[in-house]
């Protein structure tokens, strides 16, 4: 019980993180703003993590897939996908980085030489469904294009920190954000944005997509993936629910925000029991 509790947490936090987002990075630079936020989550994720250093067995090539993970999720996942909320919304951007999990089980496929089942299949065809509704709303494309970007860089993180996990999960996130931390740093000083912007809804955002994360991690190791998956992946719904509640001056949210996030949102989970 106490598993599933942690996996709703985590889907509620990461749905606050949407919104956190959107108000956070309103006339504000992306690039300064993403930093701002992975800034505030490493130093969670290094306060965490404390307590188990010392008793982490450190196996550098492990540690060299996380912090590959990291550069790709940290840096490159999360410029793509708040690009994206800035452009078409969070509501629509946080749906179409649920595609992740539609990667993580190409990647599976391809590279881990899992089965591909019918509800992979038919996971795959809502989420494109879900997404080609968003096409229809009169964003720029452009912009669902970098949340699936994002989503793509997420997949793929994920596979690498499937291989690369420590013993620790706490010290396992801390390394990944951290290298993360680092190459978003260095580029945003070459383009002369390295920059902590003093901005309450970029703080908690960082804060909400911590403890997000770590909710995340003890509901897995606490009740079965089957279980967690779908219930932590529901954070689309709560991002466009709370938009639609909450920051409706900012965000247009209507009936094809809903139903586009709803076919995301169960598609995504059809491709995770499909996995299991």
């Amino acid at each position: 019980m106490l598993g599933i509790t942690f996996a709703v947490i985590s889907s509620i936090l990461w749905g606050f993180n949407g919104i956190l987002l959107r108000k956070g990075l309103e006339g504000v630079d992306t690039i300064s703003g993403t930093f701002t936020v992975v800034s505030t989550t490493t130093l969670i994720a290094s306060l965490v993590a404390l307590k188990d250093l010392s008793s982490t067995f450190i196996d550098y090539n492990k540690v060299l897939m996380l912090a590959l993970a990291g550069i790709i999720s940290y840096f490159i996942g999360r410029l793509f996908t708040y690009s994206s909320v800035s452009t078409i919304g969070s509501s629509r951007a946080f749906s179409g980085t649920s595609t992740r999990i539609l990667f993580s089980a190409i990647f599976g496929v391809f590279l881990l030489h899992e089965m591909l089942n019918l509800p992979i299949l038919f996971g795959t065809a809502m989420m494109i469904v879900g997404l080609y509704i968003f096409s229809t709303e009169g964003f720029a494309i452009k912009g669902i294009y970098a949340s699936v970007a994002g989503g793509f860089a997420y997949g793929l993180a994920s596979l690498l920190i499937k291989v690369g996990m420590l013993n620790s999960v706490f010290v396992s996130v801390f390394v990944a954000s951290i290298s993360g931390l680092t190459f978003l740093g260095m580029f945003a000083k070459t383009q002369n944005r390295l920059k902590f912007v003093k901005n309450k809804y970029l703080v908690l955002s960082g804060t909400s997509l911590a403890f997000g994360n770590i909710s995340y991690y003890l509901a897995l190791s606490m009740a079965p993936i089957v279980i967690v998956v779908p219930l932590s992946n529901l954070y689309p719904l709560v991002t466009t629910l709370l938009s639609y509640l909450l920051i409706q001056k900012l965000e247009s949210v209507g009936i094809k925000t809903f139903l586009g996030s709803l076919l995301a949102v169960i598609g995504s989970i059809l491709i995770a029991v499909g996995r299991v």
